[in-house]
């Protein structure tokens, strides 16, 4: 199964494009810059994780940036070494002032977002280092069920108690306290449904631990759920959470022969309901574009415009199938070209009149790093093909643990880096996850945007048909 992500502590809102956006104005106000420029970016889409960027010159120690929002964002600023995180909200300014000296003794927030900004700077030094994310993952390493349970509960109400006194001596605006209530309720219901799939993980456990009666009585709640809600990323987290869980519950019930994005469908159906279902399905459609067969993911994306009211996925979702329709089988695979791991210059276009198999791998991905030795056995069986090239385009952002891994392992075959799926080159192949695979054929056209991997039962099949 599709590992999830865990969103912990710090809410990020998704945008609504069909919403009027407010120009929200962001201040740096900095002694000491020593920089030229600072960035600003935020999250616009959870399903994507689509992001917005700004850059500001630096002008007598300021650094202005303008977005237009239609919606509240959690936004990362980067001022040199520095990265802190701000809430912003559609048409309320922000100032954010420190000595690049001692950032820590002279951070404060001026303006209509002050009060909120500086809760989350609290919430960060009294209340995050006794659950923040390494405490969480020690917690699902070394505790049983119930613990862990009660450990989740103790987290959301401490914080939500520390959200209630600090709003009786502060003003907060209502948007703010509605999603960090949500928020925070939601790390706490996604983090149960992920225990059970970690504690075996980090224990090296054959099986997830049998959970006790009652455990899941918590789900009841937390499926009431609003379109409000769902742009919590925390919430949308939890709705890939119980899709998991769903799944593995009632795996008997679904037909032997369905697809992964045809089993995330399903419970979309079974599980869900209002703009709830709505959304995991735009999940599992999003999911069959980037992993599943590209005209069946089409199929399920024009039942799905007829259906849903909520336009924000019919967003998400036109953005998917645009992407996706780059790399659809029968496209012209995008050229590119880059320097190997000898430090030769290689181009995609080099291969032409011979088929490529096109590896986007990490060093630090685990399904990744599984497939190296089937790979070695594929290469094995083809060895004497002339004609087949194994391509592995590395998105290691750190270039000597690809390096180093490569050797380690002796991967035969090109080897090209690029650093981060977020590369110009990744994304041309609309690559979401690794490892992701391609098979061009010798005109240098996408044969296959999703074939097997070298373990799969059917890959020496696929190559052997196209040579």
């Amino acid at each position: 199964m599709k590992k999830l992500l865990i969103l912990l502590l710090l809410p990020a809102f998704l945008a609504c494009s069909t919403a009027e956006k407010d120009i929200t104005r962001v201040e740096l106000v900095i002694e000491n810059a020593g920089i030229e420029e600072a960035e600003l970016g935020y999250t616009t889409d959870f399903i994507l994780r689509s992001r917005e960027n700004f850059t500001a010159a630096e002008q007598e120690g300021r650094f202005v940036f303008e977005a237009k929002l239609d919606n509240p964002v959690m936004a990362t600023i980067t001022a040199g070494s520095q990265r802190m995180n701000v809430y912003l909200e559609p048409g309320k300014d922000l100032t954010v002032v420190f000595d690049m000296e001692d950032v820590s003794g002279s951070l404060k927030f001026e303006g209509a977002l002050a009060s909120e900004n500086q809760l989350l700077r609290n919430y960060a030094q009294d209340i995050e280092p006794a659950f923040g994310r390494q405490v969480v993952f020690e917690k699902f390493r070394e505790t049983q069920p119930e613990e862990f349970a009660a450990f989740a509960m103790e987290m959301k109400e401490t914080s939500l108690s520390f959200l209630h006194d600090f709003a009786r001596e502060n003003s907060l605006s209502t948007s703010f306290k509605k999603y960090f209530e949500t928020d925070i309720r939601y790390q706490a219901y996604a983090n149960m449904l992920n225990y059970p799939m970690y504690h075996a993980h980090y224990n090296q456990l054959a099986e997830a631990p049998e959970m006790p009666e009652g455990y899941y009585e918590f789900t009841k709640d937390a499926l009431d759920i609003s379109e409000e809600q769902l742009q919590v990323p925390s919430c949308a987290s939890f709705v890939s959470a119980y899709t998991q869980y769903y799944m593995s519950k009632h795996d008997g019930e679904m037909p032997e022969d369905f697809s992964y994005p045809e089993r995330m469908m399903w419970v979309a159906d079974e599980a869900f309901e209002g703009k709830a279902r709505n959304y995991a399905k735009a999940s599992a459609i999003t999911f069959q574009f980037n992993h599943g067969d590209f005209n069946q993911a089409v199929e399920s994306y024009e039942a799905f415009k007829t259906e849903n009211t909520w336009q924000y996925l019919n967003d998400v979702l036109a953005t998917s199938h645009s992407n996706a329709l780059r790399v659809a089988p029968g496209s012209e695979a995008p050229d590119f070209t880059l320097v190997d791991i000898n430090g030769e210059e290689v181009a995609l276009s080099d291969f032409r009149d011979k088929v490529v198999y096109l590896d986007f791998w990490a060093s630090w991905c685990g399904p990744c790093m599984r497939e190296v030795p089937h790979a070695k056995e594929l290469k094995k069986r083809f060895e004497g093909e002339e004609n087949l090239v194994f391509l592995y385009v590395s998105v290691d952002e750190d270039e000597q643990a690809w390096r180093r891994t490569v050797e380690q392992h002796n991967i035969q075959g090109v080897h090209v880096n690029v650093p981060g799926m977020r590369h110009e080159i990744a994304q041309s192949y609309n690559v979401q996850g690794v490892p992701s695979f391609f098979i061009i054929d010798k005109d240098g056209v996408i044969h296959n945007n999703n074939p097997s991997r070298p373990s799969g039962s059917t890959i020496d099949e696929e190559l052997r048909a196209i040579l």
